[in-house]
């Protein structure tokens, strides 16, 4: 928040201006309006007064401009409003530093003529993704296909559970001694659970849908009555489970509209991925370079640890890792809750 306030405040200054940006984010928004002012073109038309916001050293900046920096600007201070003017100072200061930059021949640099070029690819690349996305059809007998697809592959039987975390099997086992003594499982989950959230919540997890939890605690569940205790700990990447199913129900699906938007984006997200398929099998590709080498593994060979990581909602689509995705994000549509998070999602 504090960011964002100085971001707002002292967007007039250039270094602050540029600061606004996040040192990591992607070629695509290093290329935008917000990094810098397009460069005068021959083959750009020319600008009338109107279309014109100022002009530096002959050189126009079009209201065009200024009203997407507007606009995006808006949108990273999470809608706070931003002076058209110091805008404005911040674009002929950029303006200025482009003109110099042109006078000190800096774009004949190999290492910043290639930092042009890859930035008008990734315009290109998004321009070519944006309009795509725009034009592709996408019929309602695909959208029901997708959905009844989703719908097949749903467990319908949701649980409610409870689970105390430990580090070893033994601190397991004698939980599960005090349980047989009539100790309480809430009392004991605030107790000596490693999970942070237990503290509050004596151990509940709330509902959840099988898919949402690493497999060996949702087959565990699975087995259980409600009411009962799992009868030995069960193991995970997370450590050592007792667990406790409180009662189960079955899972009713989102209704096929309140989904049917979010699954038109992820089918024209297949249908692009496919698109860039077939213009790969179009193509002459000749790979000149060899390829990279694997990923480095832990000194005893073995892959890193599974991270957790917090799952979709029953029937939330993955979106298909292929080129820039769009900017605009389809409405998360109504679905069941999620349960609380916790070190047992996968």
């Amino acid at each position: 928040m504090k960011r964002q306030a100085l971001c707002v405040t002292a967007v007039a200054s250039l270094l602050v201006f540029a600061a606004c940006n996040n040192p990591q984010t992607d070629n695509a928004q290093k290329s935008s309006a917000l990094t810098s002012a397009p460069p005068p073109s021959s083959a750009s038309p020319k600008l009338t007064a109107e279309e014109t916001v100022v002009i530096v050293n002959g050189q126009p900046i079009s209201k065009a401009l200024l009203q997407s920096i507007m606009a995006e600007m808006s949108q990273r201070s999470g809608g706070q409003g931003i002076p058209e003017d110091k805008v404005i100072d911040g674009l002929i200061a950029r303006e200025l530093l482009r003109q110099e930059a042109e006078k000190q021949n800096l774009a004949k640099d190999p290492t910043i003529a290639s930092k042009i070029e890859n930035a008008g690819r990734e315009i290109l690349v998004q321009a070519s993704v944006e309009n795509f996305r725009k034009t592709a059809a996408v019929t309602e007998e695909e959208l029901k296909k997708e959905y009844d697809t989703r719908v097949a592959a749903m467990k319908n039987t949701e649980y409610k559970a409870r689970h105390i975390l430990l580090e070893t099997e033994e601190a397991a086992k004698d939980v599960l001694a005090k349980l047989a003594k009539g100790a309480k499982f809430e009392e004991l989950a605030k107790k000596l659970s490693k999970d942070p959230s237990a503290k509050q919540n004596g151990g509940e997890l709330g509902w959840f849908n099988p898919q949402q939890m690493v497999p060996e605690f949702s087959s565990a569940v699975s087995t259980l009555k409600n009411g009962e205790t799992a009868p030995a700990p069960v193991k995970s990447q997370f450590g050592w489970h007792v667990i406790q199913r409180e009662d189960s129900r079955e899972q009713t699906p989102p209704p096929y509209d309140a989904v049917k938007e979010q699954f038109r984006n992820v089918i024209i997200g297949q249908k692009l991925q496919k698109h860039v398929e077939d213009l790969k099998a179009a193509a002459k590709i000749e790979r000149l370079a060899p390829p990279s080498p694997p990923p480095t593994q832990n000194p005893d060979g073995a892959a890193a640890a599974p991270q957790a990581a917090t799952p979709a909602p029953a029937l939330q689509p993955a979106a298909p890792v292929v080129v820039p995705p769009a900017t605009a994000k389809p409405a998360t549509p109504a679905q069941p809750a999620a349960p609380v998070t916790n070190p047992v999602k996968k």
